[in-house]
């Protein structure tokens, strides 16, 4: 860590004032990464006591001074930990509501969009009059979804052409006023789209939630340490600005589960 070539004040003025002008949050998850662990500094700290009672003593190396001068920072672990998941929760809730509004969206336009209801109920009046003529069909109306991704191994008589690309050239003479224009639209959603809400799992949603929600509640614990031993000069702001945060990260949370349930239903 000496490598770093930083100054003790400027971690600690980041650490208590939650400033990261000098040092960047880059360097503070090394830090904690690389903080002494409770078995070490008992060491460190017993070495320092023992090497005062001897003369031509040998001093602490500089990592170890280092490490021990960073355990002196007040609730360095605890702050650090509480700065770090602040910096995260944001990303982490943004790309879970982006997620769910991706496939809110896509599932609405399938339920109600215009282009595909037009288009399959020309799968459906098509479908119909071809099962009409068919006995051994039963001559029964509709169709289960399973039919959509078998409409191109349905030939013509001749076999010159798919009832697929009969319908998309029915929709496009029919339907489509742009059609062969510029400003022509798909009337159905992107592939690319429907490929990505179909690698989506309602489990990795609930599972990044719930790890979102445990370590919302980790932070709330290491920050409530931080308000009982701290002193007057070191609270703020690091009390209000964890506080409001807290607060509106469980609200964001809150409103996300939620929103996985409707999605869900």
């Amino acid at each position: 860590m000496s490598s770093l070539h930083l100054d003790m004040k400027d971690i600690q003025h980041a650490v208590v004032n939650l400033d990261n002008s000098v040092v960047d949050l880059e360097t503070l998850q090394a830090l904690y990464e690389n903080r002494a662990q409770s078995d070490e500094l008992e060491k460190i700290e017993k070495h320092g006591r023992s090497s005062k009672d001897k003369e031509n003593a040998k001093s602490l190396d500089k990592p170890e001074q280092f490490l021990y001068e960073l355990s002196l920072i007040p609730n360095f672990s605890e702050r650090v930990f509480c700065i770090l998941f602040q910096s995260t929760f944001s990303e982490s809730i943004c790309s879970i509501r982006r997620k769910l509004e991706s496939l809110q969206k896509l599932c609405e336009t399938l339920r109600n969009g215009p282009g595909v209801m037009q288009v399959l109920g020309l799968v459906l009046a098509f479908g119909n009059y071809m099962n009409g003529g068919n006995k051994t069909r039963g001559q029964a109306d509709g169709f289960g979804l399973d039919i959509l991704p078998k409409l191109k191994d349905v030939k013509s008589s001749d076999n010159s052409r798919s009832l697929l690309s009969y319908i998309v050239s029915y929709y496009l003479r029919n339907f489509d006023e742009d059609a062969g224009k510029e400003q022509c639209l798909f009337p159905l959603p992107e592939p690319q789209d429907l490929f990505q809400a179909s690698q989506m799992k309602f489990e990795d949603f609930q599972k990044d939630l719930r790890k979102l929600k445990k370590d919302l509640k980790a932070c709330e614990v290491e920050a409530g340490k931080v308000y009982q031993v701290s002193s007057k000069e070191h609270m703020q702001p690091f009390k209000e600005n964890m506080e409001q945060f807290i607060i509106q990260a469980k609200i964001d949370q809150e409103a996300e589960e939620n929103s996985l349930t409707e999605t869900h239903k």
